[in-house]
């Protein structure tokens, strides 16, 4: 008798364990679908510097985004060109490994092996499959939608709602691939002013999403690229502003690389007056930008959903007006190319902070992928995530020591008729023999804050030039001090660009 009863009660036993399992595992799974994920939105401008101002213009979205968060005061871009940054934006890898080295297809911009070996890696993906609803709007990178890229019908993947330009950034007359289908537009501002339709669509996408699943949106407004048109209310603002004249404005480039060698300096005024009406045109397209910010936080703040958004605004890369006598562009390893805005506000992170930890645009991915609570060590990046910077009680993680810049050069074989006495390989030529680039305007450099603020930067050309530069005694730039500096330290910089030039995925955060 007493046996049977043991052997009723354990199996009662198992009756009621097994239903506690069951009741665990429903509860369990339940939950996991009611953690509420963070949205997110990437803002990304296009040319937009900080040495020089550039953030001047944008007085609503220093005090929405950056007095609400965090400002970091050293963020980098990986190479100083649209494409590869974007890229490397997009895969978290610096361009030696997604191998993107300029803006043409040639280059792998947006090409068919981009497509094939970097897209479906790209951190949208990894979003989609955390069941982030995601858009997309504005440019995307400088030969998308090209026949040989496939055209319009390309859709990367991880898109739910793609709404992306076709080639380089414009204002007007532009086409756009949406969802895989041509849609042309002209010259009317109501219509087709491509940095209010991207605000406006992505409003739609906020009004129309489901409430169930968080979302993420990436909005890239053609400002301030070239060709500079403002919105008709903001053509007649900055009037009296000009270039700044300070720092290595209209300086000699010497005991710099080889192109830094030609311009003529000081510049003629013919170089100035046309740099200078640049500089306002680039701060009148940026006041559509900061516009979009102030629509953005007061549609998320009606839709209840501004206290659970992370939001971050970022440029692709830096500019140049004047410095060391070259006109306009960007392609130089100088800080005014590769230092770029970085502000970022959004849950756990503290109102009015300014960080100084080095960060850099192939952080972006992770640090969006931790915030979507994606396992990191799953990813294969380069970059780590600054989550941990800004909100520390969420996070724990380490500031990198230093970090890579590097740059392809471009040139054409034949000789540039703007500048017939310097012989072919040059590229984005003035008047006056000045040219913004060149074949042998290829390097990489390493930066360092933490043990010093220094640069060291190696050319591939046939002088197997070298810049070195101390950031604290001279931040402009102005004196390279190889022949100068102790023979240890350059052993030391020269190790350091070596491994950096060879890291993959976590030996680029391993670095000591």
């Amino acid at each position: 008798m007493a046996s049977s009863r043991i052997g009723q009660w354990r199996s009662s036993a198992r009756v009621v364990s097994t239903c506690l399992l069951v009741t665990l595992l429903t509860c369990t799974l339940r939950c996991s679908e009611c953690v509420k994920l963070s949205n997110i939105i990437l803002i990304l401008t296009d040319d937009q510097d900080v040495e020089m101002g550039g953030m001047t213009p944008m007085k609503k979205t220093k005090e929405l985004i950056g007095d609400a968060g965090v400002t970091f005061s050293n963020a980098f871009a990986a190479t100083p060109l649209c494409c590869p940054s974007r890229s490397s934006i997009l895969s978290g890898k610096y361009p030696h490994n997604h191998l993107v080295r300029n803006n043409s297809i040639s280059g792998n911009c947006s090409s068919v092996t981009w497509q094939k070996d970097v897209e479906p890696l790209a951190f949208p993906v990894y979003l989609t499959k955390m069941r982030y609803q995601t858009f997309y709007g504005g440019k995307y990178l400088n030969q998308y939608g090209s026949k040989d890229a496939g055209g319009v019908a390309h859709v990367p993947p991880g898109w739910d709602q793609w709404h992306a330009l076709v080639g380089n950034s414009q204002y007007y007359n532009y086409t756009l691939s949406v969802n895989g289908k041509e849609e042309k537009h002209g010259d009317n501002y109501e219509k087709d002013y491509l940095t209010d339709l991207v605000l406006n669509r992505s409003l739609h996408f906020l009004e129309e999403r489901s409430p169930n699943y968080p979302f993420f949106m990436m909005l890239c407004p053609p400002s301030p690229h070239s060709p500079w048109t403002a919105a008709p209310q903001y053509q007649k603002t900055f009037s009296d502003v000009k270039a700044p004249r300070d720092g290595s404005f209209n300086k000699p480039g010497k005991d710099k690389h080889w192109l830094l060698r030609q311009p003529v300096n000081p510049m003629p005024n013919s170089s100035i007056d046309y740099l200078d009406d640049a500089f306002r045109r680039r701060w009148q397209t940026l006041l559509s930008v900061d516009d979009m910010v102030e629509q953005l936080i007061k549609k998320l703040d009606s839709l209840k959903q501004l206290d659970n958004t992370y939001i971050i605004y970022t440029s692709d890369h830096g500019y140049h007006t004047g410095q060391f006598s070259l006109p306009i562009d960007k392609r130089q390893l100088y800080e005014f190319d590769i230092h770029i805005p970085l502000l970022v506000r959004g849950p756990g992170i503290k109102a009015k902070q300014t960080l100084q930890s080095p960060v850099m645009n192939i952080d972006l991915p992770m640090t969006i992928l931790d915030i979507a609570g994606v396992n990191l060590s799953t990813v294969n990046m380069d970059g780590q995530s600054f989550l941990p910077q800004m909100a520390p009680s969420l996070r724990n993680g380490t500031e990198r020591p230093f970090f890579l810049v590097e740059y392809t050069g471009e040139g054409y074989a034949s000789e540039d008729p703007s500048c017939p006495k310097l012989g072919p390989g040059l590229a984005h030529c003035f008047p006056d023999c000045v040219c913004e680039d060149a074949f042998n305007n290829t390097y990489a450099c390493v930066r360092t804050l933490k043990d010093g603020n220094l640069q060291y930067c190696e050319f591939a050309d046939n002088e197997s030039f070298v810049e070195v530069y101390n950031l604290t005694a001279d931040p402009h730039q102005l004196e390279n001090i190889v022949k100068k500096v102790d023979p240890t330290l350059l052993q030391i910089m020269n190790q350091r660009l070596i491994k950096l030039q060879s890291c993959m995925g976590d030996s680029c955060r391993k670095l000591k």
